[in-house]
C-alpha cells in the first residue's frame, strides 16, 4: 500500500507496530465509506455527481491494473470518501500482485471471498485477475447508482453463488 501514489488510492501516512494489534494509518477521510455515506445522503446528488464518483473510482483502480495489482474485494464499503467527495480506493487485505504474464492470475484456497461483488469465473475456479476487478467494479457502479443499496439483497451468498455456478456452467456449454 505505501509504493501506491494516485489520488483515487487512500494514501498510507504510517504503521504501528509496537503494539498489537498493528495499527496502520492513513489519510483522514471525512465521509467514511461510500455505502454508508451514499446511504445517509439517499437522493442528494446529481448523476453528475455520481459519475464523478465512478470515475475516481474507476482511475484507481485503473492505476492498481497497470501496477499489476488485483484487489479482490472492490465494494462500496472499501472506498472511502473525502469531504470534497473525491473517492479513493482502501482496504487492500485480499489484494496481491501478479506476475509478468499478462495471463496471471491469483488463486484462493479456502478462506473468503465477496460472493456479491465477485465476477462468475472468481467464484467457479477461485481465481482472480484485473477482469475480475472489473467485475466487481460494475457491481460498484449499481451500488453508487442506488445509494449504497446491498447487491442481490434478496437472495442470500449461497442462492447468489448456486445462482451465478448455474448461469456460467450453462454460458460454457
Amino acid at each position: 500500500m505505501g509504493q501506491f501514489d494516485h489520488p483515487n488510492i487512500i494514501h498510507l501516512e504510517g504503521v504501528v507496530t509496537k503494539c498489537k494489534p498493528v495499527m496502520i494509518i492513513t489519510e483522514y477521510m471525512e465521509n467514511g465509506s461510500l455505502d454508508a455515506f451514499l446511504r445517509k445522503n439517499d437522493g442528494r446528488f446529481t448523476v453528475i455527481q455520481l459519475v464523478g464518483m465512478l470515475r475516481g473510482i474507476g482511475s484507481g483502480m485503473k492505476y492498481l491494473s497497470d501496477m499489476s495489482y488485483v484487489h479482490r474485494d472492490l465494494a462500496a464499503r472499501n472506498i472511502l470518501v473525502n469531504s470534497n467527495l473525491v473517492c479513493k480506493v482502501s482496504d487492500f487485505g485480499m489484494s496481491r500482485v501478479l506476475e509478468d504474464d499478462p495471463e496471471a492470475a491469483y488463486t484462493t484456497r479456502g478462506g473468503k471471498i465477496p460472493i456479491r461483488w465477485t465476477a462468475p469465473e472468481a467464484i467457479a475456479y477461485r481465481k482472480f485477475t484485473s477482469a475480475s476487478d472489473v467485475w466487481s467494479y460494475g457491481i460498484v457502479m449499481w451500488e453508487v447508482m442506488s445509494y449504497g443499496e446491498r447487491p442481490y439483497w434478496d437472495m442470500s451468498n449461497q442462492d447468489h453463488s448456486i445462482m451465478t455456478l448455474i448461469r456460467f456452467q450453462s454460458n460454457r456449454i
